[in-house]
């Protein structure tokens, strides 16, 4: 059944509704008529089975049948920490990494980035990383956006307090798997990964002196981009929803 995002105040009306380009797809693609059932997602988590009541020109009225907490939301929590590469790159992961069920994002400042932020864009980066976000989440069925954070230092990353149940720093000369690193099923992980260059040995034994495992994504040396998504699909199938059973409305 085809999910339409729609903003949580919207969710909440009696009757929501679908409008630009959302409907125009609703309409003209897919067809969908008065009767027609869809399922809403407000971005926090949740859906709603809806019927359509009526459309007209420009829009769609809605009315709610059921609501529950969605099967797309993985239990795991789970926040990626990316070393900072160049812009079109950090596009690229945020997409798939949205796509694979992630909680928040954090663009990460080391020693090895090649990329350095330009403040006086960063507010135009952070508004285009949000609309990607919104847009892979609405293409994927995904029913919660991921919190895109502010640039932060690798120093201040590695030293912040907040409480995980684990903390990763992936390394390319590291050998041991991701697999062994946490005997119990951990429910709220951090997973650092370098930008192109990686991350200095310095760099890695001061993660691990603030509470993080360093571990291997394999015998080959990926791309920055690709690590990402690699470990991100690893965690999500050890920890998280992908190995589950989904039960539709």
């Amino acid at each position: 059944m085809r999910r339409f995002y729609v903003d949580p105040d919207e969710a909440r009306k009696e009757y929501p509704q679908i409008k630009g380009q959302d409907f125009r797809h609703m309409q003209k693609v897919l067809r969908h008529e008065p009767g027609d059932r869809v399922i809403l997602i407000d971005g926090s988590g949740f859906e709603y089975l809806s019927v359509i009541e009526k459309m007209n020109s420009s829009k769609a009225f809605l009315s709610v049948l059921d609501k529950k907490w969605s099967e797309t939301a993985s239990p795991l929590e789970l926040t990626v920490a990316q070393g900072f590469l160049k812009e079109k790159k950090m596009d690229t992961i945020i997409r798939h990494l949205t796509e694979l069920g992630l909680t928040r994002w954090i663009p990460v400042i080391s020693q090895r980035s090649v990329a350095r932020p330009d403040h006086r864009r960063m507010h135009e980066r952070m508004r285009r990383w949000n609309a990607i976000a919104v847009e892979s989440m609405k293409q994927c069925g995904l029913s919660r956006i991921p919190d895109i954070s502010e640039v932060m230092t690798f120093e201040a990353l590695i030293e912040s307090k907040e409480a995980y149940d684990g903390k990763i720093i992936f390394w390319e000369e590291e050998t041991a798997p991701l697999k062994d690193l946490f005997p119990d099923n951990p429910k709220k992980i951090l997973v650092l990964v370098g930008p192109e260059g990686g991350f200095s040995p310095e760099e890695v034994n001061h993660a691990k002196g603030c509470g993080f495992k360093s571990a291997s994504l394999g015998p080959r040396i990926l791309r920055a981009e690709t690590a990402s998504i690699a470990a991100c699909t690893l965690l999500q199938y050890l920890y998280g929803d992908m190995k589950k059973e989904i039960h539709p409305f």
